[in-house]
């Protein structure tokens, strides 16, 4: 269709108008720009087309049949509550430097109209001015894509990493999984040297570059499994699988929230009797103390031992 300049203006205005979050009515907008509803229909069909052709655009041009008129419908937009949740998760958890998250924050602001953007900005002021970030204020967001391309390449890397006792190691790996877990970002590798999982704080791998060694061979059973080894866990770390039953005095969902294998085996007087599969870390241990004497540990007989252990240690250093 030719169009000419004043054509092109109205639609470029039109679809201004419609980007910042108006609903317009073909009636309206031909008194305004003083052509027939005709014209206008024309301009909708235009910029209709245009929209299902450009993959870039996640809107399309959609009818409100309650009120005649055409507004952009997003096919991923997130709408104000989205937003909202998303950064109070993201004020949250702390895991972004300072920078990152505001940064964050105001791009997915950006994703709603202005109006809606106050609304937002209000609710949230405070928790974005007293944001607390961790105390490694490193970037993260670029070097979690690395290392995320990385695992999807398969890529064995020569890494040096700053352990926890001050002391710099170098390993030979194949990363294999990356995920979050309470404010820090892990992941999990195969060592070459040693020819077994570890796990790494991506916070204290310092550099790292292509290795010339050859991808290993991991046998179908060693695989390494996302989320089934994650719904086993409360801290980033490996242990052996444990079987265990606890016996909980309050609302059950509070372990089976925790541990998504849980399930409750039966209802006594003095609560229920949950079993889960969980990995035998520092962690675990730690979550079950957690829950202070709501919570007795049933079996395997030496996780009950271990916590006996802890609970005399914690008495002597409270004596």
């Amino acid at each position: 269709i030719e169009v000419n300049m004043n054509d092109q203006e109205r639609l470029l205005t039109i679809f201004l108008r419609l980007q910042s979050g108006a609903h317009l009515s073909k009636l309206q907008l031909a008194d305004e720009f003083g052509v027939s509803e005709k014209t206008i229909q024309r301009d909708f069909s235009l910029l209709g087309h245009y929209l299902e052709s450009q993959p870039i655009v996640a809107a399309e041009l959609a009818y409100d049949a309650k009120y005649h008129t055409r507004y952009l419908k997003g096919k991923s937009l997130f709408n104000k509550k989205d937003i909202l949740v998303i950064s109070k998760i993201l004020l949250e958890n702390r895991s972004l430097n300072k920078d990152e998250n505001k940064s964050l924050i105001d791009s997915l602001l950006a994703l709603i109209s202005k109006e809606e953007q106050k609304e937002v900005y209000q609710i949230i002021a405070s928790e974005l001015l007293n944001y607390a970030p961790l105390s490694d204020t490193q970037n993260r967001i670029d070097k979690i894509w690395e290392w995320s391309e990385i695992i999807r390449k398969e890529l064995v890397l020569e890494i040096r990493y700053q352990s926890p006792y001050n002391s710099e190691k170098q390993h030979t790996i194949l990363p294999v999984s990356l995920y979050y877990d309470v404010h820090y970002f892990y992941v999990v590798a195969y060592n070459l040297t040693f020819e077994s999982y570890m796990t790494l704080k991506l916070d204290r791998i310092i550099d790292w570059k292509v290795s010339k060694e050859k991808k290993p061979q991991i046998s179908y059973g060693r695989k390494f499994r996302d989320g089934e080894v994650r719904n086993k866990r409360v801290d980033p770390f490996m242990g052996r699988d444990l079987t265990i039953r606890v016996q909980f005095a309050y609302d059950p969902t509070i372990v089976t929230d925790q541990f998504p294998t849980a399930r409750i085996i039966e209802h006594t007087p003095d609560g229920a009797v949950i079993e889960f599969i969980s990995q035998d870390t520092p962690g675990l241990k730690r979550w079950l103390l957690s829950q202070a004497d709501a919570l007795t540990v049933l079996s395997p007989q030496s996780l009950v031992n271990d916590m006996q252990d802890i609970i005399k240690n914690m008495q002597k250093k409270y004596k």
